[in-house]
This record gives structure tokens, C-alpha cells and sequence, in this order.
């Protein structure tokens, strides 16, 4: 039997995300770009492309699966990440789709729950339905930051306004149907996307019928330490979580021996151990995290991007958009609805199912259950490593997306004896906990007729891909004043800066004044331009040491209009 409308859907879902990520150039495609062309040229795990000394231990499992579009199809690294995104988010809502078929036997419900997993998120439109001296009060209780402060002076302000970022398509999103803690994952256009979702996903569909063999335990131990690249958080979460139910079982059962010589529970215990092993050693957060531990405290200079570290605190959500919600203050109460979205009162049904799964020793899908409540003790604490303290808000988010993939099936299945009236109210729960991702989605198909390749690329960049990708030589560095831009276009990296958003004085000072022979002496071997600046320096630039390897340009009515320069500066002393 060929399961024909689940291949119509997921090949849906993979041409529309593809296309609609074309017409996408935000969410950080200055640091993922640089990284995926890197690794499609043959640096795994990549180095930080804006300071090649520094490793970039980073969740790269998607970037790495962009990279090998790169080499197979040559395809260019802005359409090698929207496909890897669109195949990894179609995949994700199939097999939440399957697991919904599996829990309910019920074909409806399997549809149904691949729509709610693709749309539920947050819902911050509610806040409009307050009376209107009650938003200002909690307005003025919110401090807006990041691309929130960006769309308006304060939270009642900017939900009548639209979301203030670069790469938006043809229309800009309405603020009010964003969430910085719980987005949908229609919105996924980030550089992890839902690739941890669709890992877990597989290891729950496939760990109840495997067997305990040695070829299945490779086979997981691989799945697992990829769910590593994919997000070190789903993978730290889903671990404790094994660690949790383990205890759980062990105090209900009061035995510590029937447990540790179960041998499903060693089987599976194993498997994590030796995941967990090559988790440490394969590149990515954990390994820099893991190596940072051998590294002296008072070294003067880190060798990794990315240093991790946490505070405590009173409990609070961080929101990317409205900033610390605190649960001791009444007013954030409902702003933490709005970002979190009314998934969460699906939970109970989650817990219920946690018990279950406990009962049964169903250790993958109990541990995933688990994590929910690994999420939930993050409200405690604060990021304060480098990464900017909005990283703890994925940690956060971790339990929304663990009651995302059995919500419906679950409610489907507590709903289906009860009264109409009961029924409608579970419609209900539904159709407002997916309100604001299909209002986005609307927003995100009119980017389809739009295809950009990033905001810092244009076709010329593209076509010098096609010329010179991969060719300047290996471990060479290449100078644009655009640093982003050669990082993606040749795969080499770029000294320039300390971190994604603070550049290096020595590089402020190349392109204040791009004089070749000091470029060289930094170490770097050839210099990509456009028109441009190039006219901008044309005394400094172009001396007789400096050799034309390419250019491409463009015109109009026979008027240059535009180009782009690469030039090969080694002979430059």
C-alpha cells in the first residue's frame, strides 16, 4: 500500500517552505551562510567564518545537511539552507502526523494534528481583547528588547504595528501574531529549523517496535548523537529525562536492582552512553563545551566562539520580544500567555501520558515527556554566556514544543466520550492556539513570488558563486568590506570580527582604508569588491600587485551599473 496523501502532503509542505524561505532573508542567514558554505568546502566542524582561530561550536546538524545539497547539486548555500529547512519541516509535520495515527487509529486526527504541530504557537493578539486601560498597565510593566523594541516604543504600541526586521517579504508580518518565546514552526526559518523535532520524532515512532540488537543500537546511537548537532538543548533535555524516569522508576518500584538489570532499560542505557560519547567528540555546542572544561580558567584567549554559563534567579519566561516576564508580577501573567500560547493548557493530558509511558517502560517516549518538566526548571535561571541572553528562551520553549506533538491526538482522545458542548470547546482551544500562525502563513505565501538569496547578497554574488566557490586556495582568507558576503560566496572565512555584531578594530581600519599590501600582511590573500567601493578606492586598490581573478558585472543600455571584483593580492608586500 503507497500512502499517497501522506507523500501529496509532505511534498506540499517541502515546495511551499522551500519557496517561501526564498523570499526569506531573516533570521540570521549572516551566520548561517558563511558556516554552510564553509562545511560544504570541507571545514567540519567549521570554524567561526568571521575569525577562522576560534571553532563555532553551533547546533549545525541542518547546516550540515544544506551543505551537502552545496556539493551534490551545486546548488547555491542560501537555496542548499531552504531546501534542508523545507525537506526537515515536511518531514516533521509527517511524522507528527504519524504519531497521531498510531496514538488514535483515527485519519482525521492525523491530518488534523500535522496542521495544529505546523501552526500552534503563541498568541499575543489576545492582549487586544483587554480592556484598554488594563493593556496600558501592562504595557507600561514590559520592557520591550531586541527586534520588539525595534517595532514600537512599547508593547501597546507595537501590537497595532508590524514586526520591525530586515528580510521580510512583499508584506511585513503583523507584531501582534509573533511570539519571541514560542513562534510556530511555519516560522522556522532559523538555522536549526525543526531538525530536532523530526530526530526525536523518528527515535519515538521507531523505539517501540526495535529490537535489542547490536545493528538497531548503532543505528540509534547515530540517531542520537545527531539529535546532538541538531539542538544540544532537545538533546541535554531528553538525557535528564532519561535520568528523571530512570529515578522515578526506581523509587516506585523500590528496587534499584530490577531496574539497572532490566534489559531493556540497559539496552537503551547503552545506546545514550554511547551517543552521549560521540556527542562529545564529533564537533558542535557539547564538544566545545565539553573541551572548555580541559581549558585553564585564566587563559587569556578562548579557541571557541560560543562560552556557555548560567545564573540563578527568581522565576521568570524571557521573551526574544517583550523581555523578562516575571511570574511575581500579575501584570506579565497574560503577556505570558501570549507568548507561550494556549497550548499549554493541553499540558495535564501530557503529564497523564508521562505516567503511562512510565508504567509501560517505554523509556524514549517518557524520557521526551519527561523533558517537559527539565524545561520548565530553566524559569529559574538566566543565560549569561555569550550567546546573548535570549538564549535561555529556547531552553524555555523546549516544554511547548514536547506538548505540541501529542496535543491533539490527546485531547482527540480525552474529548471523543465527552458532551458536544465539550467538543466544541476542544475546536475552540484549537482554532485559537493556531489563529496566529495561519494569519502568518498568509503573510509568508506572498514571499514565494518574491526569491531573494540574503540581505547582504545580490545575482552577481551568485554568479561569481558559480565561477569561483571553493577555488581561492585552501585556508586563504579573502577581504570584503561586505564580510558575510565572500564567507558565503567563496567558502573562506573573513577575520573580521569578535562577535556576529561587533567587528575588530583591525578590520575597521582595512576598510577605512583597503591598501593591499597591509591586507596582506593580515594574513589575507585576496580581495572581493563591488563597483562601488571599489571606485570609492580605486587609487588604493588598484596597483600593479593586485591581479584581476574574476569579475562579474552588469549594465544598463550599456551603462555599468554594477559588478563585482575579485582580486588576488599575494604579491602585495
Amino acid at each position: 500500500h503507497i500512502p499517497w496523501m501522506q507523500l501529496v502532503f509532505f511534498a506540499f509542505f517541502t515546495i511551499v517552505f522551500t519557496l517561501i524561505g526564498r523570499g526569506f532573508g531573516f533570521f540570521d542567514d549572516h551566520q548561517n551562510l558563511p558556516p554552510l558554505s564553509a562545511m560544504a568546502a570541507g571545514d567540519i566542524p567549521p570554524h567561526f567564518a568571521f575569525n577562522p582561530s576560534l571553532m563555532f561550536g553551533y547546533h549545525y546538524f541542518l547546516l550540515l545537511t544544506g551543505s551537502s545539497f552545496v556539493r551534490i547539486a551545486n546548488a547555491g548555500p542560501w537555496s542548499a539552507l531552504d531546501l534542508a529547512r523545507g525537506i526537515t519541516l515536511a518531514l516533521t509535520i509527517t511524522y507528527s502526523g504519524f504519531l497521531a495515527k498510531r496514538l488514535t487509529g483515527n485519519r482525521f486526527i492525523q491530518y488534523a494534528s500535522m496542521v495544529f504541530v505546523l501552526f500552534a504557537g503563541g498568541a499575543r493578539w489576545v492582549l487586544l481583547l483587554l480592556p484598554a486601560s488594563l493593556l496600558r498597565r501592562i504595557s507600561s510593566s514590559v520592557v520591550l528588547i531586541g527586534s520588539g523594541a525595534d517595532s514600537g516604543p512599547n508593547l501597546a504600541t507595537a501590537l497595532l504595528k508590524n514586526w520591525n526586521i530586515e528580510g521580510q517579504g512583499p508584506f511585513q508580518l503583523p507584531f501582534m501574531y509573533g511570539s519571541g518565546l514560542d513562534p510556530s514552526y511555519s516560522m522556522f526559518h532559523n538555522g536549526w529549523g525543526t531538525s530536532a523535532i523530526l530526530l526525536i520524532l523518528l527515535a519515538i515512532l521507531l523505539a517501540r517496535s526495535v529490537k535489542q540488537n547490536w545493528g538497531n543500537a548503532v543505528l540509534f546511537t547515530i540517531l542520537f548523537s545527531s539529535l546532538a548537532l541538531a539542538n544540544e538543548v532537545t538533546f541535554g533535555f531528553f538525557y535528564v529525562g532519561f535520568v528523571v524516569c530512570a529515578m522515578v522508576v526506581i523509587i516506585q518500584t523500590r528496587s534499584i536492582k530490577s531496574t539497572l538489570t532490566d534489559r531493556v532499560f540497559l539496552w537503551w542505557f547503552g545506546v545514550l552512553v554511547a551517543s552521549g560519547i560521540l556527542a562529545l567528540i564529533q564537533g558542535g555546542m557539547l564538544t566545545e563545551i565539553f573541551f572548555g572544561l580541559f581549558t585553564p580558567k585564566t587563559a587569556a584567549v578562548s579557541d571557541t566562539y560560543f562560552r556557555v554559563s548560567f545564573a540563578f534567579g527568581l522565576p521568570a519566561f524571557l521573551s526574544a520580544h517583550l523581555g523578562n516576564l516575571s511570574f511575581f508580577n500579575p501584570y506579565h501573567w497574560l503577556p505570558i500567555l501570549g507568548e507561550t500560547g494556549f497550548v499549554i493548557f493541553a499540558t495535564p493530558l501530557i503529564v497523564s501520558r508521562l505516567f503511562e509511558k512510565l508504567k509501560q517502560r517505554d523509556w524514549v517516549e517518557a524520557s521526551w515527556l519527561m523533558s517537559l518538566f527539565v524545561s520548565l526548571a530553566m524559569v529559574f535561571f538566566t543565560y549569561t554566556g555569550n550567546a546573548g541572553p535570549t538564549a535561555i528562551s529556547r531552553m524555555q520553549a523546549h516544554f511547548l514544543g514536547v506538548i505540541k506533538l501529542m496535543a491533539i491526538p490527546l485531547v482527540w482522545l480525552w474529548l471523543k466520550d465527552k458532551s458536544d458542548n465539550w467538543k466544541l470547546a476542544g475546536l475552540g482551544w484549537g482554532l485559537v492556539t493556531i489563529f496566529s500562525g495561519l494569519s502568518l502563513f498568509g503573510f509568508q505565501l506572498t514571499a514565494m513570488t518574491q526569491p531573494t538569496y540574503a540581505i547582504f547578497l545580490s545575482p552577481l554574488d551568485a554568479t561569481m558563486f558559480q565561477h569561483e566557490w571553493n577555488k581561492p586556495v585552501q585556508g586563504s582568507m579573502i577581504f570584503d568590506q561586505v564580510y558575510p558576503r565572500a564567507a558565503t560566496v567563496f567558502g573562506r572565512p573573513i577575520r573580521s570580527s569578535k562577535t556576529m555584531g561587533e567587528t575588530l578594530p583591525e578590520w575597521k581600519a582595512l576598510f577605512a582604508s583597503p591598501e593591499p599590501n597591509k591586507m596582506a600582511a593580515a594574513g589575507y590573500s585576496y580581495l572581493y569588491t563591488d563597483l562601488k567601493y571599489q571606485q570609492k578606492f580605486a587609487g588604493v586598490i588598484l596597483l600593479d600587485c593586485v591581479k584581476l581573478v574574476d569579475k562579474v558585472e552588469s549594465a544598463d543600455n550599456g551603462t555599468l551599473t554594477d559588478g563585482r571584483y575579485l582580486y588576488d593580492i599575494t604579491s602585495c608586500k
